[in-house]
């Protein structure tokens, strides 16, 4: 690596041998100390669906290669990488602070370093040169099912720090992110018909994503730290299959951390006794947390000080963190989808899923004949980015500035609606992670309650914004539930990527509506 006009550069990667997609299943990067014990028996949960896939016999085939390299293979039909057009991707990236820069525990806009980026390339020789691990020839041309092998050693390394996997036979395949994982993880497990839990409100594309598979939604109503434990267990313990007409459920998703749309992130306790519940009533949890690495510290209203307080190390980052799921998996009952998307840049479609192999090994079938793999040329920007330009301390680096670069975003629009939002009619608990406020709005205080329904006051309050050049989205858009009434009317705001004057002004023209359609 050379400086170059305030800028470094660094060569990049190749094409890598073709691999086994067994050993490569059976192999997961694993703690320092690897848990002996392994997952239960868990292959019942399993839909039909999953279960007609076989493996790709042409796939099956690198596995000779991957076992003598002298064999000449006239078997795969793949073009020639010699004939690929695109010679070189290269890419400038920011680079974090370190962790020394931290000290004293304040942020003060200041967790990217000024004026020096990294830069890299990828060629199609540079493996064959030395200078990189993972090249354009390997990176452009078709790959296994499980993603390129080298950005998933360094996923399941950062997974394996990060979540502490507590059996020894987990692993992770690479996704197209999160849509994608969710709508195969589900196919995976789901068969037409069956009761699926879910919290009340959820992102739409997710009830989308399931519909096709014709199931039955519970939504259990979730409150201030997201979905509740006490209602979930009621209607695990009271399943009545006559009543119901179908078999207790025993797949639950669930976006546990800054929940997609309510903001609300579940704390460590109850995170316990949902994985309890889900190990004493058989039921595979999906956890999708594209939002786990947005947590944030308490806000405080209309703080004067010029800072954010973030963790002085890494340890201390990771230590912060609420347990996940995940790491609460003793069963290998845990699906976990995460995803670049928040953290990266959702436009390189990549992620990946973690769980135990005999899921994996499923969803790699899955992955054979829909997806095949993630894009080569954003597996090759992440690879160069995450590998050779940062590397795992780095990442951690970034993440931490993430935090509070969204924690000072958080803070502006709760500002703002401490400001302008009135009161008597409003009510919202500040988000510990994510990158949205859940606003409840009082039903029985509108002029009109007795007259209108919940649903038409949330319609009339959405129209009145659009009039007023707002746009924020109407609680009911995200109900799992369609056909019950609604228990309250609710909006979504978001903070994430809108400049803090624009975040100014249409909270205030938002707290306009309000006191127009209340009469206050």
């Amino acid at each position: 690596m050379s400086p170059h006009d305030g800028s470094q550069s660094i060569s990049e990667p190749v094409s890598e041998p073709a691999f086994d997609t067994v050993s490569a299943l059976s192999a997961p990067t694993k703690p320092m100390s690897a848990p002996v014990s392994v997952a239960v028996e868990l292959s019942h949960h399993i839909s039909t669906e999953s279960r007609l896939r076989q493996q790709s016999r042409l796939k099956m085939a690198s596995s000779f290669l991957t076992r003598d390299p002298s064999i000449l293979s006239l078997a795969a039909g793949l073009p020639s990488p010699a004939l690929f057009p695109i010679e070189q991707v290269a890419a400038r990236v920011a680079m974090p602070e370190p962790e020394s820069s931290r000290a004293d525990g304040k942020w003060k806009g200041d967790g990217l370093r000024k004026n020096f980026t990294m830069e890299y390339s990828k060629t199609k020789q540079c493996t064959e040169l030395g200078r990189s691990e993972y090249d354009l020839s390997r990176a452009l041309q078709y790959e296994q099912g499980t993603g390129s092998r080298k950005l998933l050693d360094f996923l399941k390394e950062h997974t394996a720090r990060i979540h502490k996997p507590q059996y020894s036979d987990w692993d992770c395949i690479m996704s197209g992110g999160n849509t994608h994982a969710m709508e195969t993880v589900f196919r995976m497990l789901i068969n037409p018909g069956e009761y699926v839990i879910m919290e009340e409100f959820a992102f739409p594309e997710t009830v989308d994503g399931l519909r096709p598979l014709r199931p039955r939604l519970i939504g259990i109503d979730v409150d201030a730290e997201g979905m509740r434990a006490d209602l979930l267990e009621d209607i695990l313990e009271n399943w009545d299959e006559v009543a119901r007409e179908g078999k207790r459920p025993h797949v639950m998703y669930m976006v546990p951390t800054g929940q997609n749309p309510t903001g609300a992130t579940i704390g460590s306790e109850r995170r316990e006794k949902i994985y309890a519940l889900a190990s004493k009533f058989d039921l595979v949890i999906v956890e999708d947390d594209p939002y786990y690495f947005l947590q944030m510290p308490a806000y405080v209203p209309h703080a004067t000080i010029d800072y954010v307080p973030v963790p002085r190390t890494n340890e201390e980052f990771q230590a912060a963190l609420v347990p996940s799921m995940l790491s609460l998996d003793t069963d290998g009952r845990v699906l976990r989808l995460d995803s670049f998307s928040k953290v990266i840049a959702p436009g390189t479609r990549c992620g990946w899923i973690t769980g135990a192999a005999v899921f994996i090994e499923r969803i790699l079938r899955h992955n054979e004949v829909g997806l095949q793999f993630p894009s080569g040329i954003s597996m090759a920007v992440l690879h160069g980015m995450l590998t050779e330009a940062w590397g795992q301390e780095m990442y951690l680096n970034w993440l931490v500035n993430l935090r509070a670069e969204y924690t000072v975003r958080r803070d502006v629009m709760l500002d703002a609606m401490e400001e302008n939002l009135p009161k008597e009619v409003t009510s919202w608990v500040a988000p510990a992670a994510g990158m949205f406020v859940w606003i409840e709005l009082s039903y029985d205080r509108h002029p009109r309650h007795g007259t209108l329904s919940r649903e038409e006051v949330e319609q009339e309050l959405f129209e009145a914004a659009i009039a007023s050049k707002v746009l924020i989205m109407p609680g009911t858009w995200f109900k799992v539930d369609y056909s019950g009434p609604s228990r309250s009317v609710f909006f979504r705001a978001t903070f994430a990527a809108v400049a803090q004057e624009d975040v100014r002004e249409a909270i205030a023209r938002f707290g306009d509506v309000l006191r127009r359609a209340y009469e206050i």
